[in-house]
């Protein structure tokens, strides 16, 4: 083959390589269009049009024109209400037990209403008060109890054999001086235990009662069991050093041992 027919040969290949490259899709827009920055994302007709068929059913969509920073509470409120806020607090309605008196809960509508909250957000801000509420009277009440078991562990201790005889005397001291002991059952401290749980109000009536005399308040005369603090001032009596405690010659050195026994017991 001679060289001009290898050159004639070649000639013809890159001719026939260009006639058949493809053109690129920004490359067959006008010349005005190709530099368009929108336009770039594209790679192919069908992206395009469906952009465009996309862009058409938004056009035909419902808009909401958002308020300026100047705007009333009423531009708002048409805001809220085209998006689903209802038009009277009363439209709310509520899932599950409600935790809040009438009072409680119509201030809850009126502010859900003012915030323009539609329905579902307003259910949503009742289960969280309600978790809330739920969760606190939870906690209050084992608190409540904590409290309780730790101030009878301190009386039983401060009153020994004696706890069960003194409560009930205090019981019969805030009866007769009160005439009755509702305040005690009615009035919540702070700490979620009643008043009448709380150790320093036993101890008080308990004193009293120990003033007005057993036979004034219960009728009938029964014998008192010692506190251990009672019984310790017993023994430290009957055990003086110049007692008969001491003494084995005394007739009454017996006595007194059996005595201090007995007084222990309440220790």
């Amino acid at each position: 083959m001679s060289e001009e027919a290898i050159q004639d040969t070649g000639s013809q290949d890159v001719a026939d390589t260009g006639a058949s490259a493809p053109i690129g899709f920004l490359d067959s827009l006008p010349e005005d269009l190709r530099s368009e920055p929108s336009l770039r994302t594209f790679t192919d007709p069908a992206a395009l049009a469906k952009s465009y068929v996309n862009a058409q059913r938004m056009i035909g969509a419902d808009k909401i024109a958002l308020p300026s920073k100047s705007a009333t509470a009423d531009e708002w409120r048409e805001v809220y209400t085209k998006l689903g806020a209802p038009t009277s607090a009363k439209e709310y309605q509520f899932d599950g037990n409600i935790p809040l008196e009438e009072n409680y809960l119509n201030s809850f509508r009126e502010h859900a209403l003012n915030a323009g909250l539609r329905p579902s957000q307003a259910n949503e801000m009742m289960n969280f008060v309600r978790n809330t509420i739920e969760g606190m009277n939870t906690s209050m009440s084992e608190g409540a109890e904590a409290a309780r078991y730790a101030g009878e562990q301190e009386l039983r201790q401060e009153f020994g054999q004696a706890f069960e005889q003194r409560l009930e005397m205090a019981q019969l001291a805030a009866k007769n001086l009160l005439g009755s002991t509702d305040m005690f059952d009615n009035i919540q401290l702070s700490d979620g235990r009643m008043l009448g749980d709380h150790p320093d109000i036993i101890r008080m009536f308990s004193n009293l009662a120990s003033q007005i005399g057993e036979d004034n308040l219960a009728g009938d005369t029964t014998e008192l069991v010692m506190t251990p603090q009672e019984a310790q001032r017993q023994i430290t009596e009957m055990t003086r050093r110049d007692g008969p405690y001491w003494d084995r010659m005394h007739p009454e050195h017996e006595t007194y041992i059996q005595e201090v026994l007995r007084l222990r017991e309440y220790m």
